[in-house]
């Protein structure tokens, strides 16, 4: 399952977005440029993109073909709503839900009906004063859900309202305590978690170009990227192999400046790939920012 955010220069490093550009997960379109998205399901849906590329609401393509826009929740194949927003809840993929409140964060897990818990925003020390939901708006707070959990991404600011850090935290969504927390430090500007049903979480970096994974939440570790990266914008994780990167591509590449990049054992070996690269068939239909470039090479 996949948690999209197209976040900071994402925009920058993605096809041209002045005019509309369409493409399909499952038998469900969306039409997108610079100021938002429309899912044509049944009922159609349009998203805000927020200045810097962050799409608003939060943005979710599952393994299993669901769409999860705001409280929305959609089947991809059949372009049905399974689920009507309402009440300032976000859907999440496994049967998470997070509302933000004045106070933090309310989860509700469909494991445990009937019961919610509070996530103070205080506890995962972010946002800069920000209420709960600007924080997520401005991606300061971000949470990604796997079958293992929830993960949440939380910035921290400094007394000059500098970036400081960051921190990866396991979070247990029926007690809303923090099962472990990471210190990440602040080695680059992370701009996306998110997480595949077998792939575990991951964090991207787009200035450094960091790629972070884990497969419990718990421990993270680098994974090295191509030398001719440069401003990763968004990866999705398959597996424990296949990974795959979008990226604008560094040097004298301005046959293509927009890189799509796959490896398939674990980030030791990468192909950039071409227009017509076989591997492209092989492209995860969950993976909304490869679907955008697809789309955007007129593929």
């Amino acid at each position: 399952m996949k948690v999209v955010s197209v976040l900071c220069c994402a925009l920058l490093a993605q096809p041209a977005l002045a005019l509309s550009f369409d493409y399909r997960i499952g038998a469900t379109g969306f039409t997108e440029d610079e100021h938002g998205i429309v899912i044509h399901a049944h009922e159609p849906l349009k998203l805000e993109v927020r200045p810097g590329g962050r799409v608003w609401p939060p943005l979710v393509v599952d393994d299993g073909g669901r769409i999860y826009a705001g409280g929305t929740v959609i089947d991809a194949l059949s372009g049905r709503v399974l689920q009507a927003g309402g009440g300032g809840a976000i859907a999440m993929p496994y049967g998470i839900q997070v509302v933000p409140e004045a106070g933090g964060y309310r989860f509700r897990n469909r494991a445990t009906p009937g019961r919610d818990c509070l996530l103070p925003l205080s506890k995962l020390n972010a946002g800069g004063g920000k209420p709960a939901l600007q924080a997520m708006k401005d991606a300061n707070v971000m949470f990604a859900s796997s079958p293992r959990g929830v993960v949440g991404l939380a910035t921290h600011f400094g007394a000059d309202g500098k970036v400081s850090g960051y921190t990866a935290s396991l979070i247990d969504t029926v007690t809303c305590k923090l099962a472990h927390s990471t210190p990440l430090g602040n080695r680059d500007l992370l701009v996306e978690l998110a997480a595949s049903k077998a792939g575990g979480w991951w964090i991207t970096g787009s200035v450094e170009q960091t790629l972070l994974r884990s497969a419990d939440g718990r421990r993270w570790r680098k994974v090295a990227l191509p030398a001719q990266v440069s401003s990763l914008v968004s990866s999705y994780a398959v597996n424990d192999k296949e990974i795959w990167l979008a990226a604008a591509q560094g040097g004298d590449a301005d046959d293509k400046p927009y890189m799509l990049s796959y490896s398939g054992d674990g980030g030791a070996s990468w192909a950039s790939l071409r227009r017509d690269d076989p591997l492209l068939g092989r492209l995860p239909p969950a993976w909304l920012e490869g679907q955008r470039r697809r789309a955007g090479d007129g593929d």
